[in-house]
Formats: C-alpha cells, sequence, structure tokens
C-alpha cells in the first residue's frame, strides 16, 4: 500500500495548489512504479491533467522528482522546528526532531516498493538537496541550541558554537547511516549519542 505523504507547502514560494496536487500525485506514483518506469503520462493520468497541461508546471519527470524533494525537505524543515519549540527537556525535542526530520522520512520512502530505487535517484538527481535538507535540519538544530543556552538549560564552552555541535551532530549520525545495518539500529543508538554531546553542556 502507498504511504501518502502530505506536501501542504511548497518551498519555491510561488507553487499553487495545482503544483502541490502534481507533486503527491508524482509521489504517489513513484513509490508504486519507481521513477525509471514512471512516465509523464502516468503522473498526469494520476493528477487527472493532459500531459501537455502537466508541463506548463514542469518540464519533464526529473524536475518532478527534485520539486518533490524541495516540498518534502521544506514541510520537514517546519515539522522540525515544531519538535524543537515544544516544552521539553532539550534531549527529548531533539531526540522527537531527529526522528521527525532523518529517521522517518527515510522509513517512508524505504518501506515502498521501490524505496531502494528512489534512494539511488535522489543521490543522482538531486544529492545537493538532500544535503540542503541536511543543513536544514541542522540549523533548525542550532537555533534550538542556542535558545537553551538564553535559557541557561545548557552551557556551550568557549571554542564550541551552537552551529559546530549541530553540525558535529548531523555528522554522527549520518555516519552511523552508512555503518549501521538499518536505520532502526540508528534511530536505537540516537539517546546514547544526544547522552554523550549533551551531557557535558548540560547545566547542573
Amino acid at each position: 500500500m502507498t504511504k501518502i505523504v502530505n506536501l501542504s507547502i511548497m518551498a519555491d514560494g510561488n507553487a499553487d495548489g495545482r503544483r502541490a496536487l502534481i507533486l503527491q500525485a508524482a509521489y504517489g506514483t513513484f513509490v508504486n512504479y519507481g521513477f525509471k518506469r514512471t512516465t509523464m503520462d502516468d503522473i498526469a493520468q494520476a493528477v487527472g491533467l493532459s500531459r501537455p497541461a502537466l508541463y506548463i508546471h514542469f518540464r519533464n519527470k526529473q524536475d518532478i522528482f527534485r520539486g518533490l524533494m524541495l516540498a518534502m525537505m521544506e514541510d520537514t524543515r517546519l515539522k522540525v522546528s515544531v519538535c524543537l519549540r515544544q516544552d521539553l527537556p532539550l534531549g527529548d525535542a531533539l531526540a522527537l526532531a531527529l526522528h521527525e526530520g532523518i529517521i522517518l522520512p527515510h522509513q517512508q520512502i524505504l518501506e515502498t516498493a521501490h524505496g531502494a530505487e528512489l534512494f539511488d535517484t535522489s543521490h543522482e538527481l538531486a544529492a545537493d538537496l538532500f544535503l540542503a535538507w541536511m543543513k536544514a535540519v541542522e540549523a533548525e538544530i542550532a537555533l534550538a541550541l542556542n535558545r537553551a543556552a538564553e535559557t541557561r538549560e545548557i552551557t556551550i564552552p568557549s571554542g564550541l558554537s551552537a552551529n559546530v555541535i549541530a553540525s558535529l551532530l548531523i555528522d554522527a549520525i549520518q555516519g552511523m547511516k552508512s555503518r549501521r545495518q538499518s536505520i532502526e539500529e540508528v534511530a536505537e543508538a540516537i539517546p546514547q549519542l544526544l547522552a554523550l554531546i549533551l551531557g557535558p553542556i548540560l547545566s547542573r
């Protein structure tokens, strides 16, 4: 069964409801048929448009795939921001944000029929957007760390900064993704990683 991802936010700032519907339909088509087998006709049929009408909004299926990545990235960034602004201890808020920003999107794609192919496609067509996705999560974490420092929940040592700590945290998770057998194993290790990073800077 296709897992529905709600693309409520478009990243380019000018997308209308029609573009959102196209991207939502394209997501369903990609996960059901894979990127290689999907045609513009398939996407047009899924969204209820003629093929010429579809080309008004997107040049080709590669353009649609990148648009989908941008939309998912912006939607996820907003969810991460919400997680980090909840009235929770910093470690709990960070755990929620990392689940929402990294673990859950990975699981949602991987659990589809053509998840492995879609990951390969994302590296081929949108490697720059994936890096931007991680940078967006990193930036939200840095903001949360700065807020925590302002409220004295943490004390950032001299020579470090919220940006550096956030970058190291994301780098560590990306490293675990390449070494662990599954994304579930990465998820299980995140609480220990957060304890390691936050333990020395939490105010006593």
